[in-house]
């Protein structure tokens, strides 16, 4: 891979002035946050604020570390169609990276689509792709040139692999950099599906990409990069959120998280064991819950033990949310529980209160083929699968998925399959 030396940043100490950039994803900007419906004021409050703080966030760190540029790489909205608030909250961030004369490229993504890109007014400092890949270039305050490639979502799906339509890497350019919204996957996948080798096929020196909201590494060097999504949407949307802070070191452009997200979901698992009734069972909980040490207020989902025995009162009030609920009066400020569940534990040898051998058999005279095929018949009557879900697939390919997921679920539950399967 050819490389290329600034030589008019070098400094008299044998340093070259770095090049930063900020790599963000994922803002969803407008997120529901179903499922959430029942909280206090004061949560309710964080968690609406939560995407936009976030943002304002991902500002004013571009703003401190002075960086040339900023990449937003899709789903910059939760939706196609944007509230007034989030486009006002996006001009506003724009607008102040404008002030500060730092550029921003930006795509869409697969829940922000936008068919034509053109109607959208953004600020002389932006640069937005549409739907063919491109390329824009730009020189940074220490005369590096940097090229960047990339596109944006004209509709929910793009099925295609579009990394073959991006260019190979520029001659004269310092550095190439490639934005794609999308994930591994093979042609026919919805989202932009892609190989890593055929992005290391073309010698860029960073791939930014969006979609997965977890952070993730696909290659080090070149980085190929997911920042993971600004704030946690769901349960399993993990702990820090935030962006990448990219610094060019020689010839390498070396990523570092930075975590922006104003609330956190956790996943937390307290120390208890014997048997509880239920006043002591809220008295370990709560006690446990105040001393957890806590930076950034948290969603807490919380899992007993499974070794954990518990009085058939404890477990009415475990069952029925009671629990709960006594839990999330005495939460601190900095926490709040979310659920409380008991760890799952193995049920191969009693389903149902029946033993295995009960279960296969009736299994065996239940689930067959025929039936199976029956109930797909049935689920082809709704218009909502007919539409919605069938879209390309024949009714005789719908039926032979449907049978193929139910005689697999089946299986994994006499198999003693993962928790979600049974």
């Amino acid at each position: 891979m050819t490389k290329f030396f600034v030589i008019a940043a070098f400094f008299g100490d044998g340093s070259f002035e770095v090049m930063k950039f900020l790599h963000a994803a994922d803002l969803h900007l407008d997120t529901p946050f179903q499922g959430l419906d029942a909280l206090p004021e004061m949560w309710q409050h964080r968690l609406t604020a939560a995407p936009f703080t976030a943002l304002q966030r991902l500002v004013d760190l571009a703003i401190t570390e002075q960086v040339d540029f900023v990449l937003l790489v899709g789903d910059l909205f939760d939706q196609q169609a944007q509230s007034v608030p989030a486009q006002a909250a996006l001009m506003a961030a724009l607008d102040q990276l404008a002030a500060e004369q730092i550029p921003v490229i930006l795509s869409f993504g697969n829940h922000d689509f936008q068919p034509d890109v053109t109607t959208w007014h953004f600020p002389a400092n932006v640069h937005v792709f549409d739907a063919q890949v491109t390329t824009v270039e730009l020189t940074t305050k220490q005369q590096q040139r940097v090229a960047i490639t990339g596109f944006s979502y004209d509709q929910r799906w793009v099925t295609t692999p579009k990394v073959q339509d991006f260019p190979l890497k520029r001659t004269g350019v310092d550095y190439q950099i490639g934005m794609l919204h999308g994930q591994v996957g093979t042609s026919g996948d919805h989202y932009a599906p892609f190989a890593v080798s055929d992005l290391l096929a073309k010698h860029y020196d960073y791939w930014a990409l969006g979609h997965i909201h977890q952070r993730q590494t696909l290659n080090a060097m070149p980085p190929v990069m997911y920042p993971g999504n600004l704030q946690g949407r769901y349960r399993d949307e993990l702990g820090a959120k935030g962006a990448l802070l990219v610094t060019s070191q020689g010839d390498q452009l070396v990523p570092e998280f930075k975590p922006l997200a104003p609330l956190v979901w956790t996943n937390w698992t307290p120390e208890l064991s014997g048997q509880l009734d239920r006043p002591t069972l809220l008295t370990q909980l709560s006690a446990q819950l105040q001393a957890r040490p806590v930076t950034v207020p948290e969603l807490v989902v919380i899992t007993l033990p499974a070794t954990l025995t518990l009085t058939p009162t404890a477990e009415l009030a475990l069952t029925q949310g009671a629990l709960l609920a006594q839990l999330q009066q005495q939460a601190p400020a900095t926490s709040w529980p979310v659920t409380l569940q008991l760890a799952a534990t193995d049920t191969t040898s009693d389903l149902f209160g029946m033993d295995t051998a009960i279960w296969q058999q009736a299994g065996e005279t239940t689930v067959t083929t025929e039936k199976i095929a029956a109930l797909a018949d049935h689920l082809l009557d709704e218009p909502f699968l007919n539409q919605t879900l069938l879209e390309a697939t024949t009714p005789e390919q719908w039926q032979q998925q449907v049978l193929r997921l139910l005689q697999d679920h089946y299986h994994l539950t006499l198999q003693g399959g993962d928790s979600d399967a049974n």
